[in-house]
């Protein structure tokens, strides 16, 4: 499933800390990781298994773990 993940960091931290934090992620976890979003908003968005999500929801760094709104067709 597609989460987008909220990270408490602050804009000047996120060099500093950003591949301790992407591989804490993965290794929760996370796959398929886009950080777009990251630097300036503290965002990111992957693909996780259901059994996972509280894997990464435990994790220091992270303040929110949202599914993707998809819609599935019948």
């Amino acid at each position: 499933m597609l989460v987008h993940i909220t990270l408490n960091l602050k804009e000047d931290e996120v060099d500093a800390r950003r591949e301790s934090v992407l591989e804490a992620l993965h290794r929760a976890g996370l796959r398929e990781i886009d950080t777009k979003f990251l630097k300036r908003y503290s965002l990111l968005t992957g693909h996780v298994d259901r059994k996972h999500l509280h894997d990464l929801e435990r994790l220091p760094m992270v303040v929110a773990v949202e599914p993707d709104g998809e819609v599935v067709a019948m």
